[in-house]
């Protein structure tokens, strides 16, 4: 299945050829369910502007109410992150109960430090609280949207923390037809993008 990105319509079906309209200013641009998709959505002039922005995590659920992404970090001018400075986090959804899906971030180079770096072997070098991290210590999640949710949910929390939330109803990742999909947004869950935090969608 995809979901379309600028208007969260859902395509399901293997191998089956799909006419989208579009405007002459815009390519449709799809995700494929089961993608946890991070973005900076602030317009700028150049992308080093962009270096301190907070981050918007798109969740295109599949079918089992499941996705995963990875998000990877360095300061894209020096060599540092050859030294272990650099953020490697992987974001997965899971559908734990009938009722309940989880979003979680955690450090993924902490798991895989001699795989964060191409041809690099980091030997210890790598630390959750490098100077990278530190400098980047402002960037936050300022918003969180899953697609493929089939009915609102009763609460939204962050460890522990209500969060407010939106929902727009819609056609759930389960469902077997092509249309509007249900869309939840989360907006400021108060997380930073390097650190280790759950997100649990109660329905």
């Amino acid at each position: 299945m995809f979901y379309d990105y600028f208007n969260n319509d859902v395509y399901r079906g293997q191998g089956k050829e799909i006419s989208v309209t579009a405007e002459l200013d815009q390519i449709p641009v799809f995700i494929r369910g089961g993608s946890i998709v991070s973005t900076r959505e602030r317009p700028r002039r150049s992308s080093p502007l962009m270096k301190y922005d907070p981050f918007t995590l798109r969740v295109a659920l599949d079918k089992t109410g499941s996705a995963r992404g990875e998000l990877y970090l360095d300061d894209g001018e020096t060599f540092q992150h050859e030294s272990g400075e650099f953020i490697w986090r992987e974001f997965t959804a899971e559908k734990k109960t009938r009722n309940k899906i989880v979003l979680e971030s955690k450090d993924l180079a902490a798991k895989k430090p001699n795989e964060a770096v191409y041809g690099v072997l980091l030997d210890g070098k790598y630390k959750t609280d490098n100077r990278f991290v530190g400098d980047m210590a402002g960037v936050r999640v300022e918003k969180v949207v899953v697609v493929g949710l089939d009915k609102k949910p009763s609460s939204v929390s962050v460890d522990g923390q209500d969060l407010a939330f939106e929902y727009e109803a819609g056609l759930g990742h389960a469902d077997k037809k092509d249309g509007k999909s249900g869309v939840l947004t989360i907006k400021d869950p108060a997380v930073k993008i390097y650190d280790d935090w759950t997100l649990t969608i109660s329905l």
